[in-house]
């Protein structure tokens, strides 16, 4: 996903990352759609400070970073255990 586009590149990644985190019930992205916004933007400020890369761990990290910004996901380590910088998947 490197290329002339790092937004959508980033907004893929980050919609990827709410959409994975708001399927754990206790999740408090779950609670209202501009907890999903705010996550999402935290999430693309960070994917766009490193990007652009093809280092998955970079990306994760990137995420990971964003959402414990906004201390919204209550867990002790990281969330986001990978990202594929081909199509923007993640693996929590």
């Amino acid at each position: 996903m490197v290329g002339p586009n790092l937004e959508q590149a980033a907004l893929v990644i980050a919609e990827n990352v709410v959409l994975a985190v708001v399927r754990d019930l206790s999740s408090s992205l779950r609670d209202t759609p501009m907890a999903r916004d705010a996550a999402m933007t935290a999430i693309m400020i960070e994917l766009l400070r490193v990007m652009p890369t093809e280092d998955s761990d970079r990306l994760a990290e990137a995420c990971n970073y964003g959402l414990g910004e906004l201390v919204i996901t209550g867990a002790l380590g990281p969330i986001v255990e990978a990202v594929d910088p081909d199509d923007g998947s993640v693996t929590i």
